[in-house]
């Protein structure tokens, strides 16, 4: 369970580089904007390219501040049964980055136990950290979730801005 979900919140994560629609201006200092919006349907493929769900079902519903995400497919011990699994996620700016938390966390239709909830957010803030470490010119502006899609907003430093 743990691998599951941890691969579902950074495969959402790396959605920026992958499936979305980017716009890119620049700023009269010479850094870049960038806006980066990717649809529900190209989250729900991501984060099922990221649990590795080939034989089961991912969904997201989008709602204005969160997530939704839903999980189904075979037991790793008995392929006959299936497993279940739910979340909410948050999306923030913390500092410059990208910050997010889970709650409402279910497997198989029962509570998922708040302290490895906790550890779970623990690993995510970790994971996130380390990502914008990768990119010390890039500073997230804002992250939106409407009932449309996901929105972030960059601001990216450039030789000309830096200088």
């Amino acid at each position: 369970m743990n691998k599951m979900f941890l691969a579902a919140g950074l495969a959402a994560f790396g959605l920026v580089a992958g499936a979305c629609q980017i716009d890119v201006e620049r700023n009269t200092d010479g850094s870049l904007s960038i806006e980066a919006v990717i649809s529900e349907t190209d989250i729900a493929t991501e984060i099922a390219l990221g649990m590795e769900a080939e034989e089961g079902t991912v969904t997201v519903d989008l709602k204005d501040g969160y997530a939704l995400v839903a999980a189904e497919g075979p037991n790793d011990e008995n392929r006959r049964l299936t497993d279940t699994f739910s979340f909410r996620m948050e999306l923030y700016v913390d500092g410059d980055h990208l910050g997010a938390e889970i709650s409402d966390a279910k497997w198989n239709g029962f509570d998922v136990p708040q302290d490895m909830v906790d550890i779970w957010n623990e690993e995510l803030a970790k994971e996130l950290e380390a990502g914008a470490k990768e990119d010390p010119d890039s500073t997230l502006v804002d992250v939106e979730i409407t009932e449309d899609d996901l929105r972030f907003e960059f601001r990216v430093e450039t030789e000309h801005s830096k200088g």
